[in-house]
């Protein structure tokens, strides 16, 4: 006597159509996520500005764009400029979770994303707020740009003798295309006082 396997033959197609629908909902909700990761992280040039591990010191990054706009930790998103982290030196670099584990990071380093074209003069600067070390302190200064392929366009190293030292690291020219095609040091201040009050007020 023969079998009738159209049951379980049923079976099996319904499964696998089961199957094939919920990979096509996992799919659809995890390509919108993807491309918000991908909006939020987009960049066209990275300025990074680090220094040594557990140094004390606080550098700040200050960039001014061709519309006289400038971005430092209190004004940290302008037009296409973004300061995305403020870094305090030592004093940011310990975290304490609510069961009392303490994590550490000893990395000192702020990073400016700009994020699309102005055509004309940019202003970089950096600037010790704190200067804690009783040793200068060296800092580490480069541009890179990311699209469409990784380069370093410029790197600079300065060194921080002195509390609220300011520093013109370069003066660079971007055309409407995106290209970076002359760099001047000429100095040029944008930090305004040295009691502290900066453009709009307020202290770190």
């Amino acid at each position: 006597m023969q079998r009738d396997n159209t049951a379980f033959l049923d079976l099996l197609f319904n499964l696998l159509l089961g199957f094939i629908f919920l990979f096509f909902i996992s799919f659809m909700m995890i390509k919108p996520m993807m491309k918000k990761a991908d909006a939020k992280n987009k960049a066209e040039y990275v300025i990074s500005v680090t220094w040594p591990d557990n140094n004390k010191d606080d550098i700040d990054t200050w960039i001014k764009d061709p519309q006289d706009d400038i971005v430092w930790f209190r004004e940290k998103e302008k037009n296409l400029s973004h300061l995305d982290r403020d870094d305090l030196g030592h004093i940011n670099d310990t975290i304490v979770l609510p069961d009392g584990t303490i994590i550490e990071c000893p990395l000192n380093q702020e990073l400016v994303s700009i994020r699309g074209f102005i055509p004309g003069e940019w202003i970089l600067n950096i600037h010790a707020y704190r200067h804690r070390e009783t040793e200068p302190t060296p800092v580490k200064v480069s541009i890179d740009k990311i699209n469409p392929s990784f380069k370093t366009v410029f790197f600079k190293e300065i060194t921080i003798i002195e509390q609220w030292q300011e520093e013109t690291v370069t003066r660079f020219t971007m055309t409407s295309g995106g290209d970076i095609i002359a760099f001047d040091a000429m100095p040029k201040k944008l930090v305004l006082s040295e009691a502290g009050n900066y453009p709009g007020g307020g202290v770190h």
